[in-house]
């Protein structure tokens, strides 16, 4: 088979499978298992592709076509121009959680803060963290998370992207894990937390059932970690210190009442491209 049938015949099963984007799944399989770019495409189609290479390609494809996260298949995914390693058991980064990093960069800048000390909760590849790590290179960031999967992920992305001087990885529950920390301590206070309502769950799209449950689910109302981050972690900004926490698309109001009954001001609710709530940023 050459390489020309090859994409056509894993863009047909793609498509056939309800995939939204065959044709570019089809080519980034193609790109991961082949090393096969579109000049490569372009250059040597008609090409044989060796049996061992298509058998390759095929088992991924039908990986896929079960819902298996492509993100998991190709073993990584970038964030804000930043490489993280990904797999079962660590919640894959996504586009939206950039509204909560650029507001609190938005945030930090006006402020002429360049070594803010961080505070990442629920920090799972570390996306949050190493994007700041990028932009505030004298920053110093502690990023709790409290799974063995995924703070193995955490701490992987944060060698290999050479951010250890930068970004601490602690393994705690933000649940109880608080008193361990001082009060008063961050200028910045950042996190994705799980926002998902538990019986909303089974609803979501197919892709998102392998993801694990518990970076996902936020409680019966969707609120449980914005109650804790409110009432127990919020004191340990600095006066002045900024809050940044992506949220579910309608929780944007209630998030914002929790934080500005436990002290926090100028509490705004920041919304995606589409319109819909995404992050609400403070002051303390």
């Amino acid at each position: 088979m050459t390489y020309r049938e090859l994409l056509k015949k894993a863009e047909y099963e793609l498509s056939d499978s309800g995939n939204e984007a065959p044709m570019t799944e089809a080519r980034e399989l193609m790109y991961h298992f082949l090393g096969a770019d579109r000049m490569f495409l372009l250059d040597r189609a008609e090409d044989i592709v060796p049996e061992e290479k298509e058998n390759e390609l095929m088992r991924a494809v039908g990986k896929r076509k079960t819902g298996f996260p492509l993100q998991y298949i190709l073993g990584s995914w970038s964030f804000m121009g930043t490489e993280l390693s990904v797999g079962e058991g660590v919640l894959i980064p996504r586009d939206d959680t950039e509204v909560c990093v650029r507001e609190c960069m938005k945030l930090l800048d006006s402020r002429g803060i360049a070594a803010p000390e961080i505070l990442e909760l629920c920090s799972g590849t570390g996306a949050i963290s190493l994007a700041l790590a990028k932009k505030y290179p004298k920053a110093r960031i502690t990023a709790l998370e409290l799974s063995d999967k995924a703070f193995g992920y955490l701490c992987r992305n944060i060698r290999d992207n050479n951010a250890e001087e930068i970004v601490k990885p602690v393994r705690a529950d933000i649940f109880t894990a608080y008193e361990s920390f001082p009060d008063h301590g961050y200028d910045v206070l950042i996190s994705n937390p799980p926002y998902i309502c538990t019986d909303e769950i089974s609803t979501l799209q197919r892709e998102v059932g392998f993801e694990p449950q518990m970076a996902l689910d936020g409680g019966s109302d969707g609120l449980d970690f914005y109650r804790c981050i409110s009432e127990k972690w919020l004191k340990k900004l600095r006066h002045g210190g900024i809050i940044s926490l992506e949220t579910g698309e309608q929780q944007g109001q209630a998030v914002s009442r929790l934080l500005s009954q436990c002290g926090a001001e100028n509490v705004r609710v920041i919304k995606d491209i589409s319109g819909l709530d995404r992050t609400v940023t403070g002051v303390v």
